[in-house]
């Protein structure tokens, strides 16, 4: 099995802190050619540590100030996975978390406004949601994953992300 050495961790946080830097400026943080860092970076795609690159949208530029986290009920009716597909069409929900217990979901809902919230889960109910109970979000603090990379030990230690051994 293929273990993360400190330049794979050092690349990654360099990529979580800024997806969009070049081979050579990655090489030059850690001391490599940037025929190798491409390499290691194709490596890391490869073995599915790192799985992309993202643009982040500013939501409050977009006028999405109001956030909720949304537990929802399905009706015993409804087919978990057509809701999921029918949730595609609602553009507010960011993120819907399968989970165990009572409820059967957790959405993470963005609105810009309490009337725009309010059509939302009219809309979930449409497409069989039997109880909603929405909380306001007040703040968010984010951890940078990279955090993970810090505590020894490596994806290659076990499976790795959606069941891929690495190595």
């Amino acid at each position: 099995m293929r273990i993360l050495d400190d330049i794979d961790r050092q690349l990654l946080e360099a990529l979580i802190d800024d997806g969009r830097l070049s081979y050579q400026q990655l090489a030059a943080r850690v001391h490599l050619s940037s025929n190798s860092t491409a390499d290691r970076v194709r490596r890391l795609r490869q073995t599915g540590v790192l799985e992309g690159f993202h643009a982040e949208l500013n939501l409050a530029v977009l006028g999405r100030t109001l956030h909720s986290l949304t537990d929802i009920k399905l009706k015993e009716s409804i087919d978990r996975r057509e809701f999921e597909r029918n949730l595609n069409g609602v553009p507010q929900v960011l993120s819907a978390i399968h989970t165990t217990g009572e409820l059967d979901y957790q959405l993470w809902i963005v609105s810009r406004n309490t009337d725009e919230l309010q059509s939302v889960v009219d809309t979930l109910r449409q497409l069989g949601a039997r109880d909603v109970q929405s909380r306001i979000v007040l703040g968010e603090v984010k951890y940078n994953p990279a955090r993970l990379l810090q505590d020894g030990q490596s994806p290659g230690d076990s499976i790795g992300p959606k069941g891929v051994w690495l190595g």
